[in-house]
């Protein structure tokens, strides 16, 4: 007989939350559904003026800070495109749902049960579009390791019935690479500040200026969504929510889980709900936006959802934040990593393999990438940035990110961190079993073909960007053809 009613219980809680989940919680008669936008900076990281930056001018970015809330301590799941993208559209972690290498050619559907939020957001009658920024009207970046098909309902939120909500997302392409010049606001080279985590070297100089350009580039198509919710009478029944897809794009940063691979800018502007121009410093990770979002809009967070609503009545924390990056083009890599407020650990499973082995992406696009090649050939690249060039790496990689923001002084074989090392990895494996339960390995012949298509890509795109170059170029050849382009007054 109690199994007879555990069924049944079973069975009624089954019905429960399939005819009610996605739908939008109980409103005031006299409340209106607020519209929720995204904007998203492809490889954005915290290089703005409202984050302290004093070579930079985001104006716009700068104006929802202080109309809102900016976060100091957000941080994406992944420091590659496609992988934290799937994971943000999810508000689950990559390998949760199979989206942990990088543009995979063995995508599979998503997990049963587990749905992209826009469908919970058009369940509950949002009209949920996706842009580019460059023009409203066309189709932004979506780039997820997923099979799917039919996301959206349209490019522009204009296009929604009269008085229907939308969830809109606009994707921004800048800062990434290639660099676009800004000929309003030139970035003087010789008057950056380099962050401490790279060597001071004009190459890197005039590298950086460049990307610093082309945030600024970033918020000038920030200011033109701005323009848009004013001009259509949105901005004041808009939630906006502004952030970078993983950190900026640089050698040790993008594709890596350091805190510039990983950091990422979080600002929202909340009308009558926050306080304007405040600060937070509780620690983000960009899975909690997705659910958050749904909390704003009055929809049930699913679950089995791994994000956690940061705002409002139902406002939860987090302990750690986790990283994940398998294969990205033709660098396979199998890495974790878990930071609470000040300890960072790395997991390396990859150890065997060196950082700077081969990235078609980075050989054509990163200057660093030959340049630390030739001043370690030289005996030129000295302490701390010579550790990057070893042959392998350690295992763990354990940094106190207060003393040691750039992650140089590994402690992870000191005996005073042993503890905390200890905590972190226990904590990071004994949860990894529960992200980690639908991840599917590339086997070998993937992982090659994915090598065969990022050696093509490299191939092609050195034709149309750098003709003059072979793709058997040496280091010292393509130093020199980015000290012609970066260098030349």
């Amino acid at each position: 007989m109690r199994l007879v009613i555990n069924k049944l219980v079973v069975l009624l809680v089954f019905i429960f939350c399939f005819f009610n989940c996605g739908k939008p919680k109980e409103k005031s008669l006299n409340e209106t559904p607020l519209n929720i936008l995204w904007i998203n900076g492809d490889d954005l990281g915290r290089e703005l003026a409202c984050y302290g930056n004093p070579d930079v001018k985001t104006p716009n970015m700068d104006r929802i800070a202080k109309e809102g809330v900016l976060y100091t301590n957000a941080f994406s799941t992944a420091p590659i495109c496609s992988t934290s993208r799937s994971s943000l559209i999810t508000g689950m972690y990559p390998t949760a749902v199979n989206s942990h290498d990088h543009r995979t050619s063995n995508m599979t559907e998503l997990p049963k049960g587990i749905q992209p939020i826009t469908k919970l957001f058009q369940k509950a009658g949002y009209f949920v579009t996706n842009c580019d920024s460059k023009d409203f009207n066309t189709e932004g970046k979506q780039d997820f390791n997923f099979i799917h098909e039919d996301l959206f309902d349209a490019f522009n939120w204009t296009e929604r019935k009269e008085g229907q909500p939308f969830f809109a997302q606009v994707q921004i392409y800048n800062p990434h690479r290639l660099f676009v010049k800004d000929t309003i606001n030139p970035v003087d080279p010789d008057k950056v500040t380099i962050p401490k985590c790279y060597p001071d070297h004009p190459i890197i100089r005039a590298d950086w200026a460049a990307y610093i350009e082309s945030v600024q580039e970033c918020d000038r198509h920030v200011g033109r969504i701005l323009d848009q919710l004013e001009k259509d009478g949105d901005l004041e029944n808009t939630v906006i929510i502004l952030f970078g897809d993983h950190g900026r794009p640089h050698l040790r940063d993008k594709q890596f889980l350091y805190e510039g691979g990983l950091q990422i800018p979080l600002i929202v502007r909340y009308p009558k709900h926050v306080k304007k121009g405040t600060t937070n410093d509780a620690l983000i990770s960009l899975i909690d936006v997705a659910a958050t979002s749904l909390d704003i809009a009055g929809i049930d967070v699913p679950e089995y959802m791994h994000g956690k609503v940061f705002l409002g009545e139902d406002k939860e924390t987090r302990d750690y934040i986790y990283g994940f990056r398998q294969r990205a083009g033709d660098a396979h890599e199998d890495m974790r990593s878990i930071r609470d407020n000040r300890y960072k650990l790395i997991w390396n499973r990859t150890a065997d393999r060196p950082w700077m082995q081969l990235s078609s992406y980075k050989k054509l696009q990163y200057p660093a990438f030959a340049l630390y090649k030739i001043l370690h050939k030289r005996g030129e690249l000295g302490e701390p940035y010579n550790q990057f060039m070893a042959d392998t790496k350690p295992e763990i990689e354990l940094y106190d990110i207060y003393e040691d923001p750039s992650e140089f002084n590994n402690l992870a074989n000191d005996e005073k961190f042993k503890d905390i090392k200890s905590k972190l990895f226990t904590t990071l494996k004994t949860n990894l079993v529960d992200f980690e339960k639908n991840m599917i390995h590339e086997d070998n012949a993937t992982i090659e073909k994915a090598k065969r298509g990022s050696y093509k890509y490299y191939v092609k795109s050195l034709k149309n960007e750098k003709p003059e170059l072979s793709p058997e170029a040496t280091d010292e050849e393509v130093l020199k053809d980015w000290e012609e382009r970066l260098l030349k007054k």
